[in-house]
């Protein structure tokens, strides 16, 4: 019976600043894209909250108008009734 035992074999990176720099300049780009991604998140969550505010805004100045127009209406017939308007 032959025994066989496997080896991980794996190639041995080669020597150099560079290499050296590899994993530290990965790990600042992941940290980076972190942080922008969360910008990102933010920046969303602002814009979803001025646009239901202008929403609001819109909603809030049509009520105005209709409030100030009924009361024109009401001060133009009460005029008229005074000029004798029939």
């Amino acid at each position: 019976m032959n025994h066989h035992e496997e080896e991980l074999i794996t190639a041995k990176a080669p020597d150099g600043p560079f290499t050296q720099m590899v994993p530290p300049v990965l790990s600042a780009a992941v940290i980076g894209l972190a942080g922008l991604f969360m910008q990102v998140a933010k920046l969303d969550q602002s814009v979803s909250t001025v646009a239901a505010d202008i929403q609001e805004l819109k909603n809030d100045s049509k009520e105005r108008l209709s409030d100030i127009e009924a009361r024109v209406r009401t001060l133009e017939m009460s005029l008229g009734r005074r000029n004798g308007a029939p």
